[in-house]
């Protein structure tokens, strides 16, 4: 099978259901980019051209605020990201995308999408169930800082994505949680 309609038929599997021929077309946009530990998809100040699927490997999304690296999300196998401002709006952004891992990424570029969107009301459909899912995981992070103690946010990405519990450096499962490394080791330690 191509890897691009591998790729294509992963990220419907956790969106919405499409006919063959639409699968087909939205695979036909998707671009193969692979990334080496520590390679940036992204960097501030850079428009994001395209969304990531990853297909092998993990990234991160994170910014500066105070001198020091504040991580937004950590993204693993299946699963989209997007720096949504820059790529809605085609301007440049604050974020950067490294990899943590050697990493196989499937871009979904912004004017392809958008010209098979023009196209093809089903892979609008798509594109607004990848945004209100991002939108949703962004609103659940903002309330999980808000509402939860640091143990409670700790535990809930360990039942909700233990793979970033196993593989992530435990600096950036920190910063993704709102707390510093001392904090996340004690929790780890069973003494908070």
């Amino acid at each position: 099978m191509d890897r691009r309609l591998q790729a294509a038929e992963r990220i419907v599997a956790h969106t919405i259901p499409l006919s063959g021929e639409s699968v087909e077309q939205f695979a036909d946009i998707l671009i193969r980019h692979e990334l080496v530990k520590g390679e940036f998809f992204l960097k501030e100040g850079e428009i994001a051209r395209s969304m990531g699927m990853v297909m092998e490997g993990m990234v991160r999304q994170f910014y500066w605020k105070k001198k020091r690296e504040v991580t937004e999300h950590i993204t693993y196998e299946d699963h989209l990201f997007v720096c949504l401002e820059s790529f809605i709006r085609q301007v440049p952004g604050s974020f950067y995308v490294e990899a943590l891992e050697p990493s196989v990424i499937y871009k979904v570029p912004y004017e392809g999408l958008h010209r098979l969107m023009d196209k093809n009301p089903e892979i609008l459909k798509l594109y607004c169930v990848i945004l209100e899912s991002s939108l949703l995981i962004s609103q659940k992070k903002a309330d999980a800082q808000c509402r939860q103690s640091v143990g409670e946010r700790y535990c809930q990405l360990e039942r909700e994505h233990p793979e970033i519990i196993r593989r992530a450096p435990q600096i950036y499962i920190a910063s993704l949680l709102g707390m510093t490394p001392e904090t996340l080791s004690r929790i780890r330690a069973g003494k908070l």
